[in-house]
């Protein structure tokens, strides 16, 4: 037996002693306390067998190594790009969705706006006597006038027309096709209150630069395509002193002498590229009819076609609106786009621009003129 000596026990480990000698002697080991000379204490193990001290294996120091570390950082950083581009190309799709929304709301409100004021259109047709060359009584043929027979007279007018043939105000090129006609809207600079007011109005698309809209401190240009609503005040109608009196008249001033003042003119919408109007009416046979020009003006002959001084009772409305970054390319690549005034060029110019990869949307309706009363006498 050998007895390892441990060394001066307290009093504390004293009193525990017992207990410690019962859980280690199924391992061989004996404890106790050895007195000295000197009065003090021991405390000895001793055991029938050498004790051997295990030899502990040399554990490994924890931790990463530079290769993985660097590779860790390698996979943390390509999933940062990653992310990264996830989310830009998130942020990219969402602002051309809204600037896309954004802006065919703007051209949806226009469309809107167009078949509201199109149904209040009116001639206020009344029937009366017509000489043997279709003419109503006017101011210069009163003495010579002789009643031949009842026709439809109308002091108004009505105009389907391709608008490249009209002078665009303040510059620029006019596109598509345009109308103007007369409707009770209330619009007047002096007067209020009064929302039954008659008022050439008319709808029409420019191409031109953005000179006259942008403020003084603005010095960059765009050019784009934009649709105008032309409305003449009530106090400065120009439809009656040209047909007061002369209800034959075919000038064409009532709506060019307004159109001609800027300050008539308001822009709806940016980025229409097509207009469209095709009057739905039957001719004197009663057969289906359509016509993308149309005009109510009188003709002066002894039978009195079907249109002179009628309203069409159904317009199809046709719009092609772009959205901004489509009409930013239009006019930075200089992409000629077809001038749109019938079902043949509105084709070819949805294929321009599908082949052009511009996106538009295409707005269409068919409006009903309240006021029409159409006759096919």
């Amino acid at each position: 037996m050998k007895i390892l000596l441990i060394g001066d026990c307290p009093l504390s480990i004293r009193d525990g002693i017992p207990r410690l000698r019962d859980s280690v002697d199924s391992l061989g080991f004996s404890f106790g306390i050895m007195p000295s000379e000197s009065g003090r204490h021991f405390l000895a193990v001793a055991t029938g067998r050498p004790i051997a001290l295990r030899q502990s294996p040399i554990e490994k120091p924890s931790g990463f190594t530079l290769i993985e570390l660097l590779l860790a950082m390698a996979v943390l950083a390509l999933m940062a790009v990653m992310m990264l581009s996830v989310t830009s190309s998130a942020q990219k799709i969402a602002k051309q969705t809204t600037s896309r929304t954004e802006q065919f709301r703007e051209g949806r409100r226009a469309f809107e706006r167009i078949n509201q004021r199109l149904s209040q259109a009116t001639l206020n047709t009344y029937w009366d006597y017509v000489d043997s060359s279709g003419r109503p009584r006017t101011t210069s043929n009163a003495t010579t006038f002789t009643p031949n027979k009842y026709a439809r007279i109308s002091e108004l007018r009505y105009l389907q027309t391709n608008a490249s043939s009209l002078t665009a105000p303040g510059g620029g090129t006019m596109v598509g096709n345009s109308v103007f006609f007369q409707a009770p809207l209330g619009k007047s600079d002096t007067l209020s209150g009064l929302n039954s007011l008659l008022n050439t109005t008319g709808f029409y698309i420019k191409k031109s630069d953005d000179s006259a809209l942008r403020p003084a401190t603005v010095s960059a240009s765009k050019t784009r395509y934009r649709l105008f609503e032309l409305t003449e005040p009530a106090e400065s109608l120009t439809i009656y002193s040209l047909t007061s009196g002369n209800a034959a008249t075919t000038s064409t001033a009532w709506f060019t002498t307004p159109l001609a003042v800027l300050g008539n003119s308001r822009r709806l919408a940016d980025n229409i590229v097509a207009l469209l109007f095709q009057a739905q009416y039957q001719n004197a046979s009663g057969t289906p009819n359509s016509a993308f020009n149309y005009s109510s003006v009188p003709r002066g002959a002894a039978t009195q076609p079907i249109e002179e001084n009628n309203l069409p009772p159904n317009v199809r409305v046709t719009m092609i609106a772009l959205d901004e970054p489509s009409a930013r390319r239009v006019a930075e690549e200089s992409i000629t786009l077809t001038d749109a005034t019938d079902d043949a060029s509105l084709a070819t110019l949805e294929k321009n621009l599908t082949d052009s990869r511009l996106n538009y949307r295409k707005f269409q309706s068919t409006v009903s003129i309240g006021p029409a009363k159409w006759s096919s006498r």
